[in-house]
């Protein structure tokens, strides 16, 4: 992206933050609305706003180079995040529901539901360290010297190998040629590749023994096989030429002519046909008579991983030149400023020491190091010598006067403090009974925002310090080297100042213990309060099992044991399914949706839960269970969330556990240290209801499936911490067979709706053309996903793979597909027919998810109450 285009875009962002913080302003002062259905627009409308935002914002921090403005972005790109997450929350809940439907604030601003997912930048990646990174990948990001020395080395090595490969490989293709055009004549080929004879003389003496014994054999070859076939060659005379006959050669001319022609008839009307039907293709098109059905993926802001990695190598050199910058800048203030900075603080406080003399008669107390020495001074934070002469003249306080006014300062400072508890106990009944009667103080809500606050601080500070300059000019992205100065300034003058108080509290004590012998009063040395040293708190260290041992080697150990799995690469794109549309059109009287969740309302639901997994700190959960019946597309979904997050993904499934049941400890403490040391990490368990089986089948007891269950919570769960980006993943299509430990292991329970009509005709329609884009331009697709709608994702895919295989495919011209021909698939041409899910498999999925979802939960206290009101009312 050119640095004008981004220049603008942030002049634009800036425009419309602006312009949100002012609304925000105004939506502070007013009542808490008494209608919920005002409240829930309100928040909305803020919602939809904050997903443009953050949108802008993360696209302008990944090609913001400038280290100080990257700054400032940073700080609005996680304080929008971090809103937007609570705007989500408050609509949640005024839903009752885990999914939110806004269609009338998407509208206002010509949006659809797909813009709303956020979580396709790659803004929000994790960036590993460089050791974990360089372990991950084989060739390496970032190496010295010695190891670009040794890489090379290898590199030459294989180049070595690879050219004495092809060398044998292109004599032996030699050899090859020469031994068959041997065996097809042997008198013209022997002197073709016979070697050139060397001229040279010698003498003959008849009467002398030859120094070399010499053994003569005389070889008799015949490369020919003994064949009746090949009599003629061995007969055959090359001298002798064949005889010629004109007419035949002309009879062959002709028909070589005549199918050359014909060949070349038939090229060009197929040639002709093609080009004029894409011209009538692109004119239907164009006049508006007929589109392409075809599904048209958006891709917002989509960066190719080269240009990724080359403004990570940019940024990684601006932060190094700035960090040199700081150093140097440093330095040179040291040794240019120093000497005149502490002759500047002493004669500060010489000229304050001459104040209160020439005024009091007296010197003021010595700050003491425990309330930052003589800084006092500087932010006039000590007595004026009026006030210190009133303390000169009232007469010293006794043990018990001060005791009795701490006692009193104290009773004050306790009755503060109680009072502003009240306080804040009135507002949160206030608050309280609003909620109950169905009242959002959105006011409220929104003042007491701690991101939208660091916002507006943010921006009002950004306004002030670059008011004065022009970021356009800065196409080099150079650091404002005043600002550096300045800084260190500050940073220099506070700890010189601190050795300037040792020296100057000498020449103080010195000036009193004078003026003492000039009052012929007795001197007493001030006592100097310094700052205790903070005692760290031991933090029980816990023992390291393999601190003997390196990343690398307990990283190969954990995927050579095939618990580390690579993951193939998958994007969300691949999980092919649409949103609810009317779902906001159909509710009740509550204004509470009516209409289950579609298939694509999940990616609502994994972006709430992935954003966490991004540099930035915003809450996320700590593990999460995908449920769902078999072939509903809970494993892509698995490896899309491992592939979006660049994820190192570890295998906990029963399968590969069950062999570390001896040392189950060792293994646990092995796999939390490699995925915290080589996060994002996922742990994934599948058909994690197994974990917590009532009763095991008998064909599972043999890798016991229950021995990874009672570790979830002490030994996965409770060691990740709030910052780590380690994340449980399971999968389950049985979930009421578990004991209720599951629903208390994973905190997030997401279940994956069964297919609608919007997710089967995309899933046809893309899985078909993809297959053959040109033959199924007019395909009934619409009827095809309204028979089989109910069947799962997963089932509809194997089933276009097995029906368009390449040999249907090339049949489809002259033999159009037959719908019926995937129903066919479906009932005869596997083992067991496949049928859709049953209704009362997907009742049962539903009823366990109520139990384990606490918006469903707060939906059924809600309906339990308006029941209840409603017999009274009776």
């Amino acid at each position: 992206m050119s640095f004008d285009l981004c220049h603008k875009f942030w002049v634009a962002t800036r425009k419309d933050l602006n312009q949100l913080i002012k609304r925000q302003n105004r939506l502070k002062k007013i009542e808490p609305p008494e209608d919920s259905a005002l409240s829930f627009k309100i928040f909305s409308e803020l919602y939809v706003l904050y997903v443009e935002l953050v949108n802008k914002l993360s696209f302008i921090y990944h090609h913001t180079f400038q280290v100080q403005k990257r700054a400032v972005v940073r700080v609005l790109v996680e304080s929008a995040t971090q809103q937007l997450m609570k705007l989500k929350e408050e609509l949640k809940n005024m839903e009752l529901s885990e999914y939110v439907y806004i269609d009338q604030a998407l509208i206002a601003r010509k949006l659809t539901p797909r813009d709303l997912v956020i979580w396709r930048s790659p803004q929000f990646l994790y960036r590993r360290p460089l050791d974990a990174q360089n372990i991950l990948t084989d060739n390496k990001l970032y190496m010295n010297d010695e190891e670009k020395e040794e890489k090379a080395a290898k590199e030459w090595e294989k180049v070595t190998e690879a050219v004495t490969l092809i060398q044998a490989h292109e004599r032996a293709r030699r050899a090859r040629v020469y031994m068959s055009n041997i065996l097809y004549d042997k008198k013209k080929y022997l002197k073709v590749y016979q070697r050139k004879k060397i001229s040279y003389s010698f003498t003959f003496k008849p009467d002398q023994a030859m120094s070399i014994p010499v053994k003569r054999t005389i070889f008799n070859a015949d490369f020919l096989k003994p064949d009746a076939a090949c009599d003629d060659l061995r007969n055959r005379d090359d001298n002798i030429e064949p005889p010629i006959d004109e007419e035949e050669v002309k009879r062959m001319n002709k028909i070589r002519n005549d199918a050359a022609s014909k060949i070349q008839s038939w090229w060009r009307t197929y040639k002709t046909r093609k080009i004029f039907k894409i011209k009538r293709k692109f004119k239907e098109e164009l006049y508006g008579m007929k589109k392409t059905r075809r599904v048209v993926r958006p891709n917002l802001f989509a960066n190719s991983v080269l240009e990724m990695y080359k403004n990570e190598m940019l940024k990684k050199k601006l932060d190094e030149d700035f960090e040199k910058l700081i150093a140097d800048e440093r330095v040179r203030l040291l040794q240019m400023r120093t000497p005149w900075m502490m002759e500047d603080i002493s004669d500060h406080i010489r000229a304050w020491f001459r104040e209160f003399y020439d005024k009091t008669g007296n010197f003021h107390p010595y700050p003491d190091p425990v309330k930052t020495g003589t800084v006092l001074v500087v932010i006039d934070e000590t007595m004026t010598p009026l006030e210190f002469q009133d303390t000169l003249n009232k007469k010293p306080m006794t043990k018990e006067e001060k005791k009795k006014l701490a006692e009193k300062r104290k009773a004050e400072k306790k009755k503060l403090k109680e009072k502003l508890k009240k306080q804040k106990m009135k507002e949160a009944k206030r608050r309280k009974k609003l909620k109950d009667a169905g009242i959002i103080d959105v006011g409220y809500e929104l003042s007491s925002s701690k991101a939208i606050e660091k916002i507006e601080t943010t921006m009002k500070a950004f306004g002030i310090d670059w008011r004065n300059i022009d970021e356009y000019l800065n196409k080099n992205h150079d650091p404002i080297k005043d600002w550096v100065t300045q800084e260190e300034l500050a940073k220099i003058h506070q700890e010189l100042r601190g050795l300037v108080d040792e020296y100057m509290r000498v020449e103080y004590e010195l000036l009193r213990k004078a003026l003492a012998k000039d009052t012929k009063t007795k001197y007493k040395a001030q006592k100097v309060r310094k700052a205790k040293p903070k005692k760290e708190k031991k933090k029980k260290v816990p023992k390291d099992m393999t601190a003997d041992r390196t990343l690398d080697s307990l990283y190969e150990e954990l995927k050579s044991e095939g618990i580390i799995e690579e993951v193939s690469h998958r994007d969300f794109d691949e999980f092919i399914a649409d949103f609810n549309f009317v779902a906001d059109d159909t509710r009740d009287e509550d204004r509470l949706t009516t209409v289950g969740p579609a298939k694509g309302d999940i990616k609502m639901i994994i972006q709430d839960c992935m954003l966490g997994m991004g540099e930035f700190a915003i809450p996320k959960p700590k593990s999460i269970l995908l449920i769902g019946p078999l072939n509903s597309g809970k494993k892509l979904l698995s490896n899309i969330i491992a592939s979006e997050l660049d994820a190192v993904f570890f295998n906990l499934s029963p399968e590969k556990t069950f062999k570390y049941a001896d040392d189950m400890k060792y293994f646990l403490h092995v796999v939390m240290k490699v995925a915290r040391a080589f996060q994002p990490s996922i742990l994934y368990v599948e058909e994690a209801h197994r974990l917590y089986w009532k009763k095991i089948p008998p064909d599972q007891v043999e890798i016991n499936p229950r021995l990874l269950g009672p570790s979830i919570a002490k030994k996965i769960l409770k060691p990740i911490k709030k910052d780590d980006k380690i994340i449980l993943l399971g999968t389950s299509s049985m979930p009421w067979s578990a004991k209720g430990k599951l629903k208390r292991a994973f905190q997030k329970v997401v279940l994956i709706p069964k297919c609608d009509y919007g997710t089967s005709f995309l899933l046809w329609l893309e899985l078909m053309t993809e297959n053959a884009a040109d033959d199924m331009e007019d395909y009934t697709y619409s009827a095809l996903a309204k028979v089989l709608q109910a069947y799962n994702s997963g089932d509809i895919t194997s089933n276009v793979a097995e029906t368009l295989d390449i040999e249907r495919r090339r049949r489809l011209k002259n033999d159009p597909l037959d719908p019926h021909e995937f129903l066919e698939c479906f009932l005869s041409k596997t083992d067991t027919p496949i049928f859709p899910p049953d209704a009362k498999l997907m009742e049962k999925f539903n009823k366990w998810f109520g139990k384990s979802n606490k918006f469903q939960k707060m939906r059924r206290k809600f309906m339990a109450k308006k029941m209840a009101k409603d017999k009274k009312k009776k």
